[in-house]
């Protein structure tokens, strides 16, 4: 598997030598052209391929032949889906993983306060949410982190060891900010993409046809849509004996500090 440092390490000694090898037969300038940009090609799919662990180890499912699963949810809490997202899951008595954004958990105690009492788990996906974070320098980010689990411990008392970032987009300063926090990286083996598709039936049916023991799966729950859906996926999980867990218990990870 490739990796940010050894990558980066042999494109510089190849690249020295297309140099030399340049000077001394007039190489022609295109194959180091190629060179960097296969280079660059590499780095952009290790940002956006967070289960690559290109830049920094990431947790996006377990190796297990159980049929256990663990299901997370981004960018709430959602004042109006969460509480009826957590309403679905005490029914069935499932614990799931909730990464918040800190701006709405501002917002939102009361429903973070229930999550917590509810025995869900509660991860750090970042403050606002920045379009622009994959940017930040890794100082940025170890600020906008700590506001975020400063929220979160005011409302729980407990800091989170958890951080998926946001888009799933990791670099560097990813893995500095987060290894000086002491976080986990946590991915996802099935993108659910409820934030893109309209149609809950194709969301639902996507999910379902992607499902093996020891998944990750990413929901959000900022939008109505998801109720449905999970409702539906909790009725297929168990009438095909598969067994939804905590996300700890899964990885055999601890998830707070």
């Amino acid at each position: 598997m490739l990796k940010f440092k050894t990558t980066t390490l042999l494109f510089a000694l190849v690249l020295i030598l297309l140099v030399a090898f340049s000077i001394i037969t007039s190489l022609n300038i295109i194959f180091i052209i190629l060179l960097l940009i296969l280079y660059l090609v590499i780095l952009v799919y290790g940002s956006y391929s967070i289960c690559s662990g290109f830049y920094v180890k990431t947790y996006c499912s377990a190796k297990i032949a159980k049929r256990e699963i663990a299901i997370t949810f981004d960018d709430g809490p959602n004042g109006e889906v969460t509480g009826n997202v957590l309403n679905i899951l005490k029914d069935s008595d499932i614990k799931a993983c909730f990464f918040l954004i800190g701006e709405n958990a501002t917002h939102n105690e009361d429903i973070i306060e229930r999550m917590n009492n509810e025995g869900h788990l509660i991860g750090n996906h970042s403050f606002a949410h920045s379009n622009y974070y994959d940017l930040y320098s890794s100082g940025r980010m170890m600020d906008d982190l700590m506001a975020t689990e400063n929220a979160i411990f005011k409302i729980t008392g407990r800091k989170t060891r958890l951080f998926r970032p946001p888009f799933g987009v990791t670099n560097p300063a990813v893995k500095k900010s987060a290894a000086k926090l002491n976080y986990l990286v946590i991915g996802w083996s099935i993108r659910s993409l409820d934030g893109t598709i309209s149609d809950p039936d194709k969301i639902f049916k996507r999910v379902c046809r992607r499902l093996k023991p020891g998944a990750i799966i990413l929901f959000h729950d900022n939008h109505p849509k998801i109720l449905s859906i999970l409702s539906r996926f909790i009725e297929y999980v168990t009438k095909n004996e598969y067994k939804i867990v905590r996300l700890d218990t899964l990885l055999n990870i601890t998830s707070y500090k």
